[in-house]
């Protein structure tokens, strides 16, 4: 599938849900979306901005490295220097990895 339609099925499993969050590991909750970002709830109750295009780089980067997937948030650190790693690898695992690849 083409990385702009897995981000979309990204937010849309996000948005039904209503939150993203891997076992162990911190919950983020749906807040709302616009047509360049969404918008989440950390636990500590800050909101969280994700671009879609910082999305789709975290996709593009475990299509060529699928281990990145079960890494853990730090996985896409050495990738993307950002502050939102664990949310953005949360959203990530609202889809499986046979489905990313």
């Amino acid at each position: 599938m083409e990385t702009n339609n897995l981000v979309k099925e990204i937010i849309n499993r996000l948005k039904k849900q209503g939150y993203c969050q891997v076992e162990g590991y911190k919950k983020f909750v749906y807040i709302r979306e616009t047509d360049k970002s969404v918008f989440l709830l950390r636990e500590k109750g800050t909101e969280t901005r994700i671009s879609r295009s910082k999305i789709a780089k975290a996709i593009d980067i475990v299509q060529k490295d699928i281990e990145v997937y079960d890494k853990g948030p730090s996985g896409l650190r050495e990738h993307i220097a950002t502050h939102i790693h664990s949310p953005l690898w949360s959203l990530l695992h609202l889809l499986t990895p046979n489905e990313i690849l």
